[in-house]
């Protein structure tokens, strides 16, 4: 095709605002959401209300695309479709404090039997403290202190009477018993057969009596505190059964709670008993609210259908929950131990994740495919690099889990997931793609609409029909192309958002499209440091870059460079060299490791070409260098290589190149000019140039295919 000139009309797509039927958007009727994107959300339907094990979704699209907003609302509006999924509980665990079971009840009452366990434990407290201080135990406690205080009574006379038969006297104060020998008068009295043999002594035999008394004095007391034991264990027991029959009654239908009522019941009795057999000190409580009230990990409303949960920063803590070992590892922990994570939460209904959050942390991926896998909620072992020093663990039962993934994924990410992880594919299973342009047609369809919903949902000014007109032009220069716009809203959202401020600050009432090329401007200018500094290095000669004459072997490329999201043309030069030799042409960014894979690949493209056109019947028999002149970052991109080729066809057949003109487009084998990106920023960069070096002449331009 031969060259010709480009109009201004040709160059870019015009939008009549007079096709528009309305005056301004707030008399169009709103909508939210996406555009346009009728196949993805097919799709993505479709893999919502599969409910089969390994039916996972992952939503493939750029970012502002409105991938996940509309992964969310669909899968709520699947969800309110959805039976309410089960409130679970954690159930204490009195054999194993740090292995607590799993109760799953019906949604609504997770909470009225975690209620039921708190009212229980309360009244049990409440009863075991009364118990003691109750008038059946106050009885009781009576008859057994009088019980020991006859025996010993009887035991303290029948000693005293023996002392006496050997001629001693014994005082009692308090636990100590001291010995008198008796006087001649009272020894007088003594009966004489009661008088002991000469050859045993009478002061021993009297303090082996002692010690026989108070041996046989402490076995009285003991059966007074076993006594008195034994009767506070049968009123205790008596008030815990009482108040357990209740609510096992209650959950008599539930076998699974009936008995885990039942196995606590023994269990608190048996702690009783021991706290009683082996007191722990005042300040000890009688019985820990852990050891009867249950954790409620998750629980729903009644009819509110499946769950719907989002996590924006996938952690471990944030997927599995955390919870604390006990202080005490020999009783169960303190209700609340645990906090459930979003695969608890979203148990029953749908997970919404970003995949380049979640794959930063190889091993939390690898953790939730474990789970998906297995369809069990996995334990992840404790890891240091998890936890950073910190003593939380896991301690979850596994239990069964049916939620749904879906995983929001760019393109690129997507690819190489697929073709990484063979189990990807197995899990994911449907893919919602997003397109990242739609139809001029059908922007000019549905932009206003949107446009108008993104007004009344943010409260912005509403939107002149200029301005809509000139938020498509911007979707068309955003899409590089006349007859696609973007369709990634976010992008349209900002640039709206950004005018309506502007408009509010000089005191006007609504967007017109001046407004929005005002935030456009100011957008681009706010990035723009970098851009600006480079040009007036080109401007100033430090970086040279000629615009006028023509120079053998040398050639204007443009070449595409990103400042955050500011993205600006920088024109360069390509120079080739040609000296006697076999070699060919030799890429110098390459042999200095500065060259992309793609850049390498359009100079091996450009060796096929010459091979194929100048080397039918002989070798080609030429050495050539090519290089970016002064460019210090690294190259990528193929959309130079028909610059390379036209600087070495220039150097080989002496013919020169204007310097007037810069040139984009890759080139394929046959020889043939290819179509690149980034057309727009490499016309205007040389524009810009060619403006600061001397203005323009007529004859400049830039040549793309």
């Amino acid at each position: 095709m031969a060259a010709r000139e480009l109009g201004p009309e040709e160059c870019r797509r015009f939008v009549d605002e007079s096709i528009f039927s309305f005056a301004s958007t707030d008399e169009v009727e709103p909508v939210s959401g996406v555009l346009a994107q009728e196949r993805a959300l097919e799709a993505l339907e479709f893999g919502l209300e599969v409910r089969q094990p390994r039916f996972h979704v992952v939503v493939v699209g750029s970012s502002g695309a409105g991938r996940t907003f509309s992964a969310r609302r669909m899968a709520e509006r699947v969800a309110r479709t959805l039976p309410t999924p089960d409130d679970l509980l954690l159930l204490p665990n009195p054999r194993r404090p740090s292995e607590p079971s799993a109760l799953f009840l019906s949604a609504g009452e997770g909470r009225a039997f975690s209620d039921a366990m708190a009212s229980l434990y309360s009244r049990l407290v409440e009863s075991l403290h009364a118990a003691t201080e109750g008038e059946r135990f106050k009885q009781a406690q009576t008859r057994a202190q009088r019980k020991a205080r006859r025996s010993e009574g009887e035991l303290e006379a029948a000693l005293t009477e023996r002392a006496k038969d050997l001629g001693y006297r014994l005082e009692r104060s308090g636990d100590e018993i001291e010995i008198t020998a008796l006087t001649e008068e009272e020894e007088g009295a003594q009966p004489p057969e009661s008088v002991p043999p000469k050859s045993q002594d009478p002061l021993e035999l009297v303090k082996i009596a002692v010690e026989e008394f108070e041996a046989r004095l402490a076995d009285v007391h003991e059966e007074a505190e076993s006594e008195l034991r034994a009767s506070l264990k049968a009123f205790l027991g008596e008030a815990i059964k009482g108040h357990f029959v209740p609510v096992i009654a209650k959950y008599a239908q539930r076998t699974d709670v009936s008995e885990f009522l039942t196995e606590l019941e023994g269990a608190v009795t048996t702690q009783i008993h021991r706290l009683i057999d082996e007191p722990r000190g005042e300040d000890a409580p009688i019985l820990s609210r852990g050891f009867i009230v249950p954790t409620l990990l998750t629980e729903h409303e009644p009819g509110s259908g499946a769950p719907v949960v989002e996590v924006a920063h996938p952690t471990l803590t944030a997927l599995f929950g955390r919870s604390h070992s006990p202080p005490d590892e020999s009783f169960p922990p303190e209700p609340g131990f645990a906090v459930a994570g979003a695969l608890h939460e979203a148990n029953g209904g749908f997970l919404v994740l970003p995949a380049t959050a979640l794959l930063k942390n190889e091993a939390l991926y690898e953790q939730l495919k474990a789970c998906l896998l297995s369809g069990k909620f996995v334990v992840p072992e404790q890891n240091p690099s998890y936890y950073r020093g910190t003593s939380e663990e896991l301690l979850f039962p596994s239990i069964p889990i049916d939620v749904k993934v879906i995983l929001v994924a760019g393109p690129g990410l997507f690819q190489e997931l697929h073709a990484a992880d063979p189990e990807f594919s197995q899990l994911f299973k449907v893919q919602a793609r997003f397109e990242s342009t739609l139809a001029f047609e059908e922007a000019v369809r549905t932009y206003p609409a949107f446009l108008a919903g993104l007004s009344k949902a943010r409260g912005l000014l509403p939107l002149t029909r200029g301005a809509v007109a000139e938020l498509i032009f911007f979707g068309g220069r955003a899409a590089e192309s006349q007859t696609k716009v973007t369709s990634v809203l976010g992008l349209i959202a900002e640039v709206t958002t950004e005018a309506s401020f502007l408009a509010v600050k000089r005191g006007a009432t609504i967007v017109d499209a001046e407004a929005i090329r005002s935030a456009i401007g100011f957008a681009q200018r706010r990035g723009a440091q970098f851009r600006d500094e480079l040009h007036d290095l080109l401007r100033r000669g430090l970086i040279r870059i000629e615009t006028k004459g023509a120079i053998l072997g040398q050639v204007n490329a443009i070449s595409v460079l990103s400042d955050g999201p500011v993205s600006f043309g920088r024109p360069c030069r390509v120079t080739a060299v040609v000296y006697p030799g076999q070699e060919g042409p030799m890429n110098i960014a390459r042999e200095v490791e500065m060259s992309g894979p793609l850049h390498a690949k359009g100079v091996l493209v450009l060796k096929g070409f010459l091979a194929s056109r100048f080397a039918q019947t002989r070798p080609l028999s030429f050495s050539a260098s090519l290089v970016f002149e002064q460019t210090y970052e690294a190259i990528d991109g193929d959309s130079a290589s028909s610059s390379e080729l036209y600087a070495l066809l220039s150097a080989l057949s002496g013919l020169p190149i204007r310097q007037d003109l810069a040139v984009t487009g890759s080139v394929d084998q046959w020889g043939s000019i290819q179509p690149v990106g980034g057309l727009n920023e490499k016309i205007e960069a040389f524009f810009d140039i060619c403006t600061a070096k001397g203005g323009l002449t007529g004859t400049q331009g830039v040549l793309i295919p």
